[in-house]
């Protein structure tokens, strides 16, 4: 008959106060590729595309009045400014006639009306062409050099006092993907992923082209305009013409991508844990602490010991689970739980049956053989 199941009430104290006592802490950090496994970017540059060539297919031109001295002879039209300038430059008078008191210039200031792509929202248009062929070339760039990866780290410190005794613990966990694994479900979704970004950016890339090779481009980078530096004025035609506004929507989009994915790293991807989380490492704290307790020189003492902190397991993984359980809002049901406990208690005992079983008739065999040697003996 077997041994009836008892608590230890003193290993129980001292397995209270260990948990009790438990001071702990743990970080988690995953690396997963995390900056290009997003391809929200193109999805937003693929959008604007329509709504910036529409800007560069129809420019906005501005009339610019110049100034100029030219002579008498070679000027057209005179206008109010030219008497104006005429007056305070008196020097550009060749004679005046001193019965009918005209004057007759040699000099001149004309003003002449010009188009010219030269304006702040041109310009804009200009620097957002000039940055996004950039940020694609960046991207294409890092597409190529892409290595998947899924590495994880879990490390875990803590400390206790048993009362008798401080112990300490420090664990460390790594994980990543098998090299050799190349039927990984998750990097063939990510490779088709990428093919179909590629291809996307193909489009994307005719459009830049056609675009550096329109007049209002090739205008402003003849004429050294200087590139628009943030922040956008937010000036008439940008905040209410539909198609600018598409366009400083990607201008703010890239201008703060590399901040947006420094912060998206790590959302998710590191983690000090939670209490559940640091509540299950320090009952695995506490049953590594049980292997130590129970090292001895003798088997039989060794055996004893962690008959009884098995017992204690018992009460400490129930009350655990069912906390963990609850914590997540499901529902638990009295008898569920006692059939999962039932069930597994069976199946240990048909295991021990069938385990013995197994050593009585491979020890018959072996017995049986001895005696029929042993007969040529006799």
């Amino acid at each position: 008959m077997g041994k009836a199941l008892k608590l230890n009430s003193e290993l129980n104290k001292k397995s209270d106060l260990f948990i009790e006592k438990v001071n702990s802490q743990m970080v988690y950090q995953s690396d997963f590729s995390g900056e290009l496994i997003n391809f929200e970017w193109i999805d937003k540059i693929e959008f604007a595309c329509p709504y910036v060539d529409n800007i560069v297919r129809n420019p906005k031109v501005a009339l610019i009045k110049e100034e100029d001295i030219v002579k008498v002879e070679k000027a057209k039209k005179v206008s109010v400014a030219s008497i104006k300038d005429l007056s305070r430059h008196t020097h550009y008078i060749e004679k005046i006639d001193k019965e009918t008191m005209e004057v007759q210039p040699n000099k001149l200031l004309i003003e002449r009306s010009e188009e010219t792509f030269n304006t702040y929202e041109n310009r804009f248009i200009y620097t957002l062409i000039y940055n996004l062929n950039r940020f694609v070339r960046d991207k294409e760039q890092e597409l190529e050099n892409l290595e998947i990866k899924d590495d994880r780290i879990l490390e875990y410190a803590a400390t206790t006092n048993t009362g008798i005794e401080r112990v300490n613990i420090e664990l460390k966990i790594t994980a990543n993907e098998n090299p050799d694994n190349n039927e990984s479900k998750l990097s063939k979704k990510i490779e088709k992923e990428i093919a179909n970004v590629k291809k996307r950016l193909t489009k994307i890339n005719a459009f830049i082209a056609s675009w550096k090779f329109s007049e209002l481009y090739t205008t402003l980078e003849n004429a050294n305009v200087h590139l628009i530096t943030p922040p956008i004025k937010k000036t008439n035609i940008i905040l209410k013409n539909p198609n600018f506004q598409v366009a400083e929507n990607l201008w703010t989009y890239m201008q703060t991508y590399e901040d947006n994915k420094k912060e998206d790293a790590k959302k998710g991807l590191d983690s000090t844990g939670n209490n559940d989380l640091l509540g299950i490492l320090d009952d695995a704290f506490l049953m590594d602490f049980f292997v130590m307790d129970s090292i001895s020189p003798s088997k039989r003492e060794q055996k004893q010991k962690l008959s009884e902190y098995a017992v204690i397991m018992i009460y400490q993984q129930i009350k655990r689970t069912i906390s963990l359980l609850l914590n997540s809002g499901v529902d638990i049901d009295d008898d569920e739980i006692l059939e999962i406990i039932a069930n597994e208690l069976k199946r240990e005992r048909n295991k021990t049956t069938v385990d013995s079983s197994d050593i009585n008739n491979r020890f018959k065999d072996e017995f049986e053989e001895f005696l029929e040697n042993v007969k040529n003996y006799i």
